[in-house]
């Protein structure tokens, strides 16, 4: 669930950007949103993993 508490922004838990957020941002999207969504989830779950590989150390 995405948290907003005055300027802070809480992403939901093991992402960075949500899919729903980045689409808000995006708007309307020609050709097939699936796919889209798709590489979009796996590029956060990278980004979400290489920070949590860093944060760790």
């Amino acid at each position: 669930m995405l948290t907003t508490s005055g300027n802070e922004f809480i992403p939901e838990a093991g992402t960075c950007v949500s899919w729903k957020i980045k689409k808000d941002e995006l708007g309307e999207l020609p050709g097939n949103e699936e796919m889209v969504k798709k590489y979009w989830d796996m590029l956060d779950a990278f980004a979400y993993s290489f920070i949590w590989f860093w944060v760790q150390r």
